[in-house]
């Protein structure tokens, strides 16, 4: 959690002193560490960073590891919060394989909507990109990438959901295993 905090404080940093010019804004930020979210069997661990309203793309490689060998107690989320109460999820949860199936679902506002569920499903421990982008329309894509189930080639596959409002946090979830973001790169207005 500490290493969260500081991983926030760094991004909070860089946004809250950015200069009032334009043209000396910094473009993009790569985090140098990475960032890791952890709760035993059967825990919950939450974490939300600072607001991100003056950035216009992240993009995260995440690694999932269960707490248990056979993920029973494990599930994980990422989401895009708005300034509405609204949310764009991305959540993992683990099936009788030892996989870790995901689904993108809005949260808030009239409820939740039907989940979209992606054909990919890594396995614990195993590295895969995650791509979240959003657009001034605040249309929150999350691009997964990764193995094909079927051919094993490398594949990308798509969700969309669209926001009512302007974005305004990341938040993460993390049960029963650990959530570490490998990598984090972040584009500014």
């Amino acid at each position: 959690m500490k290493r969260l905090l500081a991983a926030g404080l760094v991004i909070s940093g860089l946004i809250l002193a950015m200069p009032a010019f334009a043209a000396d804004k910094p473009t993009g930020y790569q985090s140098p560490v990475p960032l890791s979210l952890s709760a035993a069997a059967g825990e919950s661990n939450t974490a939300k960073s600072d607001p991100l309203t003056d950035v216009t793309r992240v993009d995260l490689v995440v690694r999932l590891k269960c707490a248990d060998d056979n993920c029973a107690t494990a599930a994980f989320g990422l989401s895009i919060d708005d300034e509405a109460g609204e949310a764009a999820a991305l959540t993992f949860t683990a099936t009788e394989d030892g996989k870790l199936q995901a689904g993108v679902t809005k949260v808030g506002g009239t409820g939740e909507e039907a989940v979209q569920g992606y054909k990919m499903s890594p396995k614990p421990g195993d590295d895969f990109d995650l791509r979240i982008h959003w657009t001034n329309g605040n249309r929150v894509t999350f691009d997964l990438y990764g193995k094909n189930p079927v051919t094993g080639l490398e594949a990308m596959e798509s969700h969309d959901i669209q926001l009512d409002a302007g974005i305004k946090q990341l938040s993460m979830r993390a049960s029963g295993g650990d959530l570490t973001l490998e990598k984090q790169s972040y584009t500014f207005r």
